[in-house]
Parts: C-alpha cells; structure tokens; sequence
C-alpha cells in the first residue's frame, strides 16, 4: 500500500457522517421547551372552555339569585272548609263509608249514571237508531253511526235501557230541538239507508 494514502485520514470522525443511531443517549437534543409549549396549549385550551362553559351559564339564565327572605306563608284567617249552604250536598249516597267496606272484605256496588240517559228537555223529539243488548254495545253502535252519518254529527245521544219480551235492550236515540228537525234527519237517515224512529 502506498505511504501517501496510509497516513490520509479516513474522515469518520466528522460531524457530518455520524449516524445519529449510534451516537449514545447523553448526545440526544433536549425537549425541554416543546413540552413547556404542550402544557401552554392544554392550559389555554381549559381557560377557553372555562369561558364557553360560563357564557352558556349566564346566557341560559338571567344569572340572579331567587328573591326571598326565608319567611313562612301565612295562613289566610277564617275558615278555610265551609260547610256547604244546601243541604243535599252534605251528604252524597254511596259514599263516606266506602273505604270502611271495602277494608272489610266487602265490594260495595257502584252505579254510574250516564248524562244521556236523562230526559230530554220540553219541545225536543228523539230520532230512535236501533236497540242494542248492552249499554257498552249501544255506545259503540253511537260511534259507528255518527261518523257514517253527517248528519248525525254534534247531536246528542240518549241510552234507554228498557224491557222487551222480557229481555233488558238499550234504545239508542239522537235528540233533536224540535219534532220537524226529528223528521228531517229521520229522513236523510232512510235516504243512506239506515232505519230510524221518530219518537215525539
């Protein structure tokens, strides 16, 4: 080998070919002010959502306090139950004592009464619809025919519960103000098809 060329330096030892790899943990650059900068961000961030947070707070509400001083409510003076001026009214049948029977193993029968089972009023005339074998029945027949008939719409209804042949049936009517409207929707009834009595 040649003299020259032995004593030239191989040039490994320059900064510019080292490899970064090999170089020991010591040598490493510092990191010290990129995670100042990451607790910075974080920072700022949780003062930004402090502030979101608050402003909903204050835009959902007018922010103040409820007024009160913390006071009892008093009481009106006089009596607050008053015993009722008619008499009829103190005393309702059927009830008071309910609870009493039922505590002692009895079932104590209630009767409703339908508003469309009272009389109708001076002048007026019923449109009979048909006779139904129970009340619930009759309702329902009500419901059907109100809704195929026009004409039967906003009328009122009366149940009649009554005896034939020795059977109870329900007459179900619609109450007219007058014998002549009676007649006049007895008679479109017919028209569509659907049997009807006028009852004066």
């Amino acid at each position: 080998m040649d003299d020259s060329l032995r004593d030239q330096p191989l040039g490994l030892d320059a900064d510019d070919d080292r490899l970064p790899w090999l170089e020991s943990a010591d040598d490493a650059p510092s990191s010290d002010g990129s995670a100042g900068k990451i607790m910075g961000f974080i920072l700022l961030g949780l003062v930004g959502l402090s502030i979101v947070l608050a402003a909903i707070y204050w835009l959902g509400g007018d922010g103040a306090a409820p007024d009160g001083d913390g006071s009892l409510i008093a009481a009106p003076q006089g009596d607050y139950k008053v015993r009722p001026k008619d008499k009829q009214e103190q005393r309702v049948e059927g009830t008071g004592d309910a609870s009493f029977a039922v505590s002692q193993g009895e079932q104590p029968q209630g009767q409703l009464v339908d508003a469309a089972g009272a009389p109708p009023p001076p002048g007026s005339a019923l449109v009979q619809l048909g006779a139904y074998t129970s009340e619930t029945s009759a309702l329902t027949g009500w419901s059907t025919l109100s809704q195929r008939h026009e004409v039967l719409s906003g009328l009122n209804r009366r149940i009649v519960e009554a005896t034939v042949d020795g059977g109870t049936v329900f007459r179900l009517s619609a109450v007219l103000d007058s014998p002549a409207s009676a007649d006049s929707v007895c008679g479109q009834l017919k028209k569509a098809g659907q049997n009807c009595l006028v009852v004066r």
